[in-house]
């Protein structure tokens, strides 16, 4: 994927739609920490995967043109929720809160992809203490040894049964570490005892998709949130990182009442005060700390020559 150039795919592949500038902030959204088969190219300009197929958003001075070689604008509008109205999620948000109202206005088109569940829980369990680029790299790898090749230089990604009947070894070679333990026995579970269960979990309610997910080996409260929000589209939660530990001890202590809350604490705190749309107030806290406040990270942390760590 990272061979091909901004050039290329404008000359190879097909333009299938476009959009104003107005609607997608395409650096925000996936730079924020929620997808990792995607990569830039150039300023604004994207390359990745929705499900098995190729995109790419390149930019031009007034739009956001689309390409792919083989997928469909409709699959692409849904990933990105473009008919989501984010106005209603910046109407939901706690009034008076000047913090969340900064983080907002740094980045107002920042939208919450829609992921499949389980891709989103194998990558968030490859995530614990790696910075973005590291991730993607290993997502990259999993893709390149279990998946199949659907077009040049492009996999699929690999299902529980891939993982399973090709064995252990790419988890191995994909640099997983420990990481990579957690990955087989839930690919075993899913591929031999419950080969459904995330598909029938799609209605299910948050509560109760939570408390499965958390059975699962390696699957703690922050995974099994970002899989909540990211893969089954349930915007109401808040995943807790150690980034948003900090911002909301920062920011929100006031509110708390105290200088240092507890997890819990900021657990049953963000559950309630940012309202329905919590996964958004996360999501623009989340990518304007570590890009504005506190100068950290940024849009270079995906061009590995500046060394960055997140």
């Amino acid at each position: 994927m990272s061979e091909y150039s901004l050039e290329q795919v404008v000359h190879d592949w097909s333009l299938i739609g476009e959009y104003g500038k107005d609607l997608i902030d395409v650096d925000a959204t996936l730079g924020s920490g929620q997808a990792f088969s995607w990569q830039r190219i150039a300023k604004g300009s994207w390359i990745g995967q929705v499900g098995a197929d190729p995109y790419a958003l390149i930019s031009s001075e007034k739009k956001l043109n689309v390409y792919s070689p083989r997928g469909s604008f409709c699959a692409f509008q849904e990933y990105f929720q473009t008919e989501f109205d984010l106005e209603k999620v910046f109407q939901s948000f706690p009034p008076g809160d000047l913090v969340l109202e900064r983080a907002r206005c740094s980045c107002p088109r920042l939208r919450i992809l829609k992921q499949d569940p389980w891709e989103t829980l194998v990558c968030f369990l490859s995530s614990s203490a790696k910075p973005i680029v590291q991730i993607r790299k290993i997502c990259g790898r999993l893709r390149a040894f279990y998946g199949k090749e659907i077009y040049p230089r492009f996999f699929s990604f690999p299902s529980a049964e891939d993982i399973i009947v090709k064995g252990p070894e790419g988890l191995k070679q994909a640099s997983l570490g420990f990481r990579a333990n957690f990955i087989w026995k839930v690919s075993t579970i899913l591929s031999k005892l419950k080969p459904n269960l995330l598909l029938e979990l799609k209605d299910a309610p948050t509560g109760d998709i939570r408390q499965i997910l958390m059975e699962l080996p390696g699957v703690g409260r922050k995974i099994a949130d970002c899989v909540l929000l990211f893969g089954y589209g349930r915007l109401e939660v808040f995943p807790i990182d150690r980034w948003m530990e900090r911002v909301l001890r920062t920011f929100y202590s006031p509110l708390l009442k105290r200088a240092q809350p507890s997890h819990k604490e900021l657990l049953e705190f963000s559950s309630t005060y940012f309202g329905p749309f919590a996964g958004y107030a996360q999501q623009y806290l989340f990518y304007w700390a570590r890009t504005v406040f506190w100068k950290k990270g940024g849009l270079w942390e995906y061009h590995e020559r500046d060394g960055a760590k997140i």
